[in-house]
């Protein structure tokens, strides 16, 4: 499930938390912040049609580090080969500490320019 799918999917899944009983949570988009997302095993095309093209790409051996940048956060990524050969992500961390992977992610999105979370 591409990145951008899964994100919306769990902005549904906390909107109809929501519902129950207890407080409701607060909209992500309302807050800046965001509801947990991990881009480890996404594929580097995949990373690529959700976040665009990455500021920095660097090739270290077998490894591809792709750095991207928000008004919020800096997001390295670190994609290996899997098992086909094809590069996935392995690793993403936000910068700085304290920035939640998805709150970074989040801002990448809204900032790539075609308004799409």
């Amino acid at each position: 499930m591409r990145l951008r799918t899964r994100v919306a999917v769990l902005l549904l899944a906390t909107g109809l938390a929501g519902c129950s009983a207890g407080p409701r949570p607060v909209a992500a988009a309302a807050t800046g912040t965001a509801v947990p997302v991990t881009l480890v095993g996404t594929s580097a095309e995949g990373l690529q049609a959700d976040l665009g093209k990455p500021a920095l790409r660097r090739i270290d051996g077998s490894a591809q580090v792709w750095l991207y940048d928000s008004s919020v956060c800096r997001l390295n990524v670190i994609l290996y080969p899997g098992p086909t050969g094809v590069p996935a992500v392995s690793a993403a961390m936000p910068l700085p500490r304290g920035v939640s992977q998805s709150s970074c992610v989040a801002s990448l999105m809204r900032e790539r320019g075609d308004g799409r979370v």
